[in-house]
């Protein structure tokens, strides 16, 4: 065989090594935007707009982090308020 027989032989290869990733990624892609498109319904069945789910999350998120830091300031003034029962020192 001569140098260009095998060298056309190798680009055949790997064209059909490409074809066959582009058919692989094609379907990936397809797959995913079927799972976006699921995500996307459940989100509206629940009366979420999936295009303000960044802002959904940030608010949730400030709630979270709200709730928490009451429930410290709360454990914090009743262990406060038991101390004097725990260590004996009430009047």
């Amino acid at each position: 065989m001569s140098n260009l027989d095998e060298q056309l032989e190798d680009v055949i290869k790997r064209r059909k090594k490409v074809t066959e990733t582009l058919e692989r990624l094609k379907g990936r892609k397809e797959q995913a935007q079927a799972n976006l498109e699921a995500v996307e319904e459940e989100c509206r069945a629940k009366n979420i707009d999936p295009e303000k789910i960044d802002d959904i999350i940030q608010q949730l998120e400030d709630k979270y982090r709200t709730i928490v830091e009451e429930l410290t300031k709360d454990i914090a003034e009743a262990e406060r308020k038991i101390e004097p029962y725990v260590t004996g020192t009430t009047s």
